[in-house]
């Protein structure tokens, strides 16, 4: 009767195990860690996924969570070429699995060689969930609610760093005495040399000497080929050395640059300090120009050529 009984308990513990095991109709198996109570999700509902996805060495290739907004799959039961879809496709509200497919099946059904340095008998894990299943209307409700918190953050951020930029240039100017004029955007300059006529616009070319620094002096760049030389970065292959010509208004230069350029007339030469929300915000430009870099032009306009 004992003997019974463990038998039974064996038997069921195993037939619990094995129902936690599926296959796809390729043959692909897979194992439920989690099953939701919705059932699988419908064709045309966007599946909203969490997933991780690595390799036998443990090395994380990738894992959604680490990106802001949530991946999502247009249910497509026609899309089973692809052993990962394959598996999504059978999934619903709730679901949770794990599967594994040799690197060599996984990149052929994907119709791409393996990526340099992945061994052929590199074996890939997936986990991937489901957390929830939408109308195509509500996920892009859901991608435009994301785009506008992205936005509102991007403001607030940029807010922040140009309040931090104004008072490093507002204190960096105090301690050398200087006297410098300011825009509502937060650009400060001293005109050096009036020039004469109209002030550049919209359209024109223009034509512009400069050197350009970090506020602590660390220089980056010039069109002068003395100033390069004496900066020791003198390149050959950009000589002839010229003024930079460029035309205003099309944004092929950084908004503090199209800014100073339209309070300056021909022959003006002008000193202007641009927070780094009007340069190249929190990207990193070169090994000088670092994320958040606050840069400094001493400029002059050469020459304005009207718009035709």
């Amino acid at each position: 009767m004992k003997k019974s009984f463990l038998l039974s308990v064996c038997v069921a513990g195993l037939l619990m195990a094995c129902s936690k095991t599926k296959e796809t109709p390729s043959g692909l198996k897979y194992t439920v860690l989690r099953a939701g109570t919705e059932g699988v999700a419908e064709n045309g509902q966007i599946m909203i996924l969490s997933f991780l996805f690595k390799d036998n060495k443990d090395s994380v290739w990738n894992d959604s969570r680490q990106n802001p907004f949530p991946a999502m799959f247009k249910k497509d039961s026609a899309m089973s070429s692809d052993p990962v879809m394959e598996v999504v496709q059978l999934l619903g509200k709730g679901d949770s699995v794990s599967f594994s497919i040799p690197a060599q099946t996984l990149f052929a059904k994907a119709y791409q060689p393996l990526p340099p340095g992945v061994d052929s008998t590199t074996t890939f894990t997936f986990f991937v969930g489901v957390t929830d299943v939408v109308t195509e209307e509500r996920a892009r409700e859901m991608q435009n609610e994301y785009i506008a918190k992205q936005n509102e953050e991007a403001v607030k951020a940029e807010k922040e760093q140009l309040a931090k930029d104004t008072l490093a240039i507002d204190l960096f100017l105090k301690e050398k005495a200087i006297v410098a004029q300011k825009t509502a955007s937060g650009l400060r300059y001293i005109i050096s040399k009036p020039g004469v006529g109209a002030t550049a616009q919209a359209g024109q070319q223009v034509k512009v000497n400069y050197v350009g620094t970090l506020l602590d002096g660390t220089y980056f760049d010039s069109s002068i080929e003395s100033v390069a030389k004496a900066n020791n970065a003198y390149n050959a292959q950009r000589a002839p050395y010229e003024p930079l010509q460029l035309t205003l208004g099309t944004q092929s230069v950084i908004p503090g640059w199209e800014e100073a350029l339209t309070l300056m007339n021909k022959g003006s030469k002008m000193t202007v300090y641009i927070p780094s929300t009007l340069a190249y915000g929190n990207r990193r430009r070169s090994e000088v120009i670092a994320e958040n870099s606050i840069l400094v032009f001493e400029m002059e306009l050469v020459d304005i050529v009207k718009a035709k």
